[in-house]
């Protein structure tokens, strides 16, 4: 009887052990060497934290650059699984809150996407200016709607790489494939998604003009102007002009964003010069998760066991090999198998 008590109190230890390392994932407290940093961008501070890989002299740094909403600088916590595999292969991270979340000030729906990459340019030279990384390299890290941010920002400063994760092309055509995901995920007939595709292509062409896209906000701005003065977003031009080495990663099971549509513009408007790595991910989410865990559009649409999993499989959450290739970019340009 006692060795089946030792056994069992093993095994709850090592289950324990098990998870606390796991949890470990989403803890940065006194993680790496941290610091807070803060600039401005107009009447904005922005305020984010930098975390430097101990040990490393002028290592490479990257900033993240949020998609959609009111983001702090960690995304509620979670990119901490991805900027931990950043910092433990010697990579430098910086993040900051978007305007008016936790510490910045002002409003993040007052900013169009060239405001976005007015701030991110502003956000490089900043790092620029700190003494450990002035003989660094660095670029962004940037996520769905920076898809329509790093291409500008990238052509106004000078970045040694950059890395778009879930990029969106068009906005347009970004909203109207979200609303056809959306429908075949409730299970409606192929007819109506259709027809839901093309009523709301008319609706958005009657609602969203060129002169409406440039009227300034009568008060303070609500997410109807936001839309609105972005509705004419496309990164179809700024990528023309793009020549800093670029990955682009794509989950083929993205919900949100056109896969396929993102791969091709990618890979037939930079010019022909710039290296590039243009990469769809099997198994993968928009955010790179592995699909057949998290097959969601919204992670406010995890149920809460699906939550307490991606808590307790960190970094694992990831679709095999996302990390690697992210940070393989970074450091050297390696567009890895």
């Amino acid at each position: 009887m006692i060795k089946y008590i030792v056994s069992f109190s093993i095994m709850i230890v090592v289950l324990i052990i098990f998870l606390l390392s796991r949890l470990y994932d989403f803890d940065l407290s006194g993680y790496g060497q941290q610091r807070s940093i803060s600039f401005k961008h107009n009447n904005d501070v922005l305020v984010g934290t930098l975390i430097m890989p101990p040990g490393k002299v002028s290592p490479p740094f990257v900033l993240l650059v949020h998609g959609d909403g009111p983001q702090d600088r960690w995304s509620e916590g979670g990119y901490i699984p991805l900027v931990k595999f950043l910092v433990s292969q010697g990579i430098a991270v910086f993040s900051w809150d978007k305007p008016g979340v936790d510490k910045s000030t002002g409003n993040w729906l007052a900013q169009t996407m060239s405001d976005r990459a007015e701030e991110a340019v502003l956000a490089l030279k900043k790092l620029r200016e700190q003494p450990e990384l002035k003989k660094s390299r660095g670029g962004y890290l940037g996520f769905s709607q920076a898809g329509w941010v790093v291409p500008q920002a990238s052509q106004l400063t000078t970045t040694e790489f950059v890395v778009l994760i879930g990029a969106a092309i068009n906005w347009r055509n970004q909203g109207i494939y979200y609303t056809g995901q959306r429908l075949k995920v409730e299970g409606r007939s192929l007819n109506d998604i259709q027809d839901a595709k093309k009523h709301e292509a008319v609706a958005f062409d009657r609602q969203f003009t060129e002169e409406a896209a440039v009227l300034p906000c009568h008060s303070q701005c609500t997410r109807q102007d936001f839309e609105r003065r972005n509705s004419l977003a496309d990164a179809t031009k700024d990528i023309s002009g793009t020549h800093t080495p670029v990955l682009i990663l794509m989950g083929q099971d993205d919900r949100n964003v056109d896969a396929d549509e993102t791969a091709t513009v990618w890979a037939k408007t930079l010019p022909a010069g710039t290296p590039r790595c243009i990469r769809q991910l099997p198994g993968a989410t928009h955010g790179l998760l592995r699909s057949e865990w998290f097959d969601y559009q919204l992670a406010s649409q995890w149920p809460l066991w699906k939550q307490g999993l991606f808590l307790l499989s960190g970094r694992y959450s990831y679709s095999p090999g996302a990390l690697r290739t992210v940070s393989s970019w970074i450091l050297n340009q390696n567009c890895v198998d």
